[in-house]
């Protein structure tokens, strides 16, 4: 209990917010667990406002709420007094999450009943197929609906009804998409969606094709290979644990830690399920060099005192191997060491492929400057740092849509907030018959166009809607204003809902 002692040193405050987690957030699979909660409460009690930090950042309300409930009714007598005072500490937050969790229920319903989805191979991935291995799914929070669909035709379809749905792409995450023809792996990537409803909003991630992981890789086997039914008479697939599992390791991998909602996806997953293909999971952890994050999560479970988790636990530290990885952590959002673990992960990944050293340092630098760039979208001219670090970054050939896996387009949409202040461009030598439509060619993508060659490429088009590409956020006044030019000139077309798109604040 000392862990939970107030202090102010950066450590001491790294510890009370673990033992938060790991005490009061996470699943109750025995009694042990339910006494330690009891007598934290009353520090808790002191720390109610630097607790609601900690619960936001890691969006562990609901769980920590489903704990205290439990404790109130079943909990130690001498502790259901303080437990019942603690339900009420973070009410409004947890009605505001019941709230989004009920709209992103409803939004699931009405996306997969649409009959333009069906046949598409859509699966709901993440935090709401993880739910379905909880005994109860109510601490289970989401804070977006992650659908997936095995190829781009079936992506386009979700976006156009998402888009007459009223979604827009969402300012803090613009589209990305990759692609390795070299090896059979057609573009892939993730889109972003929100729609909001007065001080309501629903965010829709549709991921497509082939699942990342980390910088320049991607899971190997399909993830078809692991569907299975969501539940009876639900048109939508869903992820079996082994694959679950995968992309569970596969996202940390991006985060650069191990989360406390991974630890409760897993021993739900432990608890409900004995179905789990280890050495299946074994050999795609090797693969994908996903091991320390299993070994990280096979500590933190084997806490357990319970044998359905401590079984699972021994079996993830089996396969995560004997070595303690060195940069993981678990609940620790530092995105240096975020950076600097997915840089770890890219070099090691070339020297699998035989690439050579130099080319394995490469790829750790230009993942490194990935990491470290910049998240917001900025209008402007570069400063020199910024130029030097834009050419240490992995590019594509976007004039000819030559897309890689290690090379990461944004695709800024035009009525997104940051450009919201730069007026189309003028028409060319002011002739007001110049449109720069003509100057776009289609790609093989289907639905998507680009250009113009003065662009070099970098203006996009996904069916209605226009899109300024960058690698690392920035976009210059000028460019602004020709993709703007070429949404007016959709809009005049008709095109009505491309020129500004929704404002996702959030």
């Amino acid at each position: 209990m000392s862990r939970a002692r107030r202090s102010s040193t950066p450590t001491a405050r790294r510890h009370f917010e673990a033992w938060l987690l790991e005490t009061h957030c996470t699943v109750i699979a025995a009694s042990a667990q339910m006494e330690s909660m009891a007598r934290g409460l009353s520090i808790l009690g002191d720390r109610q406002e630097e607790v609601r930090g900690i619960l936001r950042t890691h969006k562990a309300f609901p769980q920590f709420q489903h704990n205290t409930v439990l404790l109130a009714q079943n909990g130690p007598r001498d502790h259901r007094g303080i437990a019942s005072e603690a339900m009420r500490w973070f009410g409004k937050e947890v009605a505001e999450c019941r709230t989004h969790l009920d709209l992103l229920r409803e939004e699931l319903r009405w996306i997969s009943g649409r009959p333009e989805v069906a046949g598409t191979g859509l699966a709901v991935i993440k935090g709401f197929n993880n739910a379905r291995f909880y005994v109860d799914p109510a601490p289970r929070w989401s804070r977006d609906l992650d659908l997936y669909v095995p190829h781009w035709d079936a992506a386009c379809a979700l976006l156009e009804i998402l888009r007459e749905r009223g979604y827009g792409f969402d300012e803090n995450e613009c589209p990305w998409f990759k692609a390795e023809p070299e090896r059979g792996r057609a573009e892939y990537g993730q889109i972003f969606l929100v729609r909001r409803r007065g001080d309501l909003y629903s965010r829709v991630d549709i991921h497509f094709g082939t699942y990342s992981a980390g910088f320049g890789e991607y899971i190997k086997p399909p993830l078809t290979n692991f569907y299975e039914p969501a539940g009876p008479d639900l048109s939508y697939q869903a992820l079996n644990p082994t694959g679950s599992l995968l992309v569970m390791f596969a996202h940390a991998l991006s985060d650069g830690y191990v989360a406390v909602k991974d630890i409760n996806d897993a021993a739900s997953i432990a608890l409900t399920r004995s179905d789990i293909d280890f050495d299946l999971l074994s050999e795609e952890l090797h693969r994908h060099a996903l091991r320390p994050q299993a070994r990280v999560l096979a500590g933190l479970l084997a806490r357990y005192r319970n044998e359905r988790i401590a079984e699972f636990a021994a079996e993830l530290r089996r396969i995560g191997g004997p070595r303690r990885p060195s940069l993981w952590r678990a609940h620790d959002r530092n995105w240096q060491r975020r950076a600097a673990v997915n840089a770890g992960h890219a070099f090691r990944g070339a020297l699998r492929s035989r690439r050579g050293l130099l080319d394995a340092l490469r790829r750790a630098v230009q993942c490194a400057v990935f990491y470290n760039r910049r998240l917001a979208v900025r209008v402007g001219n570069r400063s020199l740092v910024e130029r030097v670090l834009l050419q240490l970054m992995a590019r594509a050939d976007l004039e000819h849509w030559r897309l890689c896996p290690d090379a990461c387009p944004t695709a800024i949409h035009t009525g997104h907030a940051a450009l919201a202040d730069i007026p189309p461009s003028p028409p060319r030598g002011g002739d007001a018959g110049s449109r720069m439509l003509g100057s776009l060619r289609p790609t093989a993508t289907k639905g998507v166009t680009i250009g113009p060659a003065d662009l070099g490429g970098q203006l996009m088009t996904i069916g209605k809607d226009v899109f300024l590409c960058s690698w690392d956020q920035v976009v210059a006044k000028e460019r602004v204003a020709l993709a703007k030019r070429v949404a007016a000139e959709r809009a005049s077309d008709g095109d009505t809902t491309t020129s500004a798109g929704t404002r996702a604040d959030v």
